[in-house]
């Protein structure tokens, strides 16, 4: 057990630390999502269009009968607006507090995950790559089929997947070094 939470330990900080990297010192992320064209315009229609945080599609499903929104989709435009709608502070330290809390979740289960299939992988690099898999599988169930399903942004969902593969590649590296299969007892 202890392997396990030193392992998610330092998995944690290896997530947060790539998470810190990724976000504010590559631009890629930047990339993918511009600043919205005439900002102050949009905004003050959302603020008076929209009043509860949420998620919204557009066009509207409910509203129409599906021919009538199949036609509207396949004449555009059409997307995905995440809002919220009360203003708050984004550097606030609850909120790295609770990211921090999350990568320590995501680790502590990677490191379970490979210590129960760690008699099978005697090397480092597939312990590793196990670990890396999880990534490659949360960027698949998440990132590449909200690419597929809702249509989001190439550029955006490859960028956003291969950030997730990249950042359980890094913290596998740490991962695997603390779970290693456990040796067997010799055969008398």
């Amino acid at each position: 057990m202890k392997r396990i939470l030193v392992a998610g330990l330092l998995g944690a900080l290896v997530i947060y630390i790539w998470g810190w990297i990724s976000w504010t010192m590559l631009p890629w992320h930047n990339s993918t999502m511009p600043d919205l064209p005439n900002e102050d315009a949009v905004i003050g229609v959302l603020q008076t269009s929209i009043t509860q945080t949420g998620v919204y599609q557009f066009p509207g499903m409910m509203k129409s009968n599906e021919p009538v929104w199949m036609e509207n989709y396949k004449r555009g435009p059409s997307g995905v607006l995440f809002y919220t709608a009360k203003g708050k502070n984004p550097m606030a330290a609850d909120i790295f507090v609770f990211g921090f809390v999350l990568a320590l979740i995501e680790a502590l289960l990677a490191a379970w995950l490979l210590s129960v299939a760690a008699s099978k992988m005697a090397a480092y690099v597939k312990r590793v790559l196990f670990v890396t898999c999880l990534g490659v599988f949360a960027a698949l169930v998440s990132h590449i089929s909200a690419a597929h399903w809702m249509f989001f942004p190439a550029n955006y969902s490859h960028v956003m997947a291969i950030d997730l593969v990249v950042t359980y590649l890094l913290a596998g590296l740490v991962i695997a070094w603390r779970i290693k299969p456990e040796m067997q007892p010799a055969m008398a």
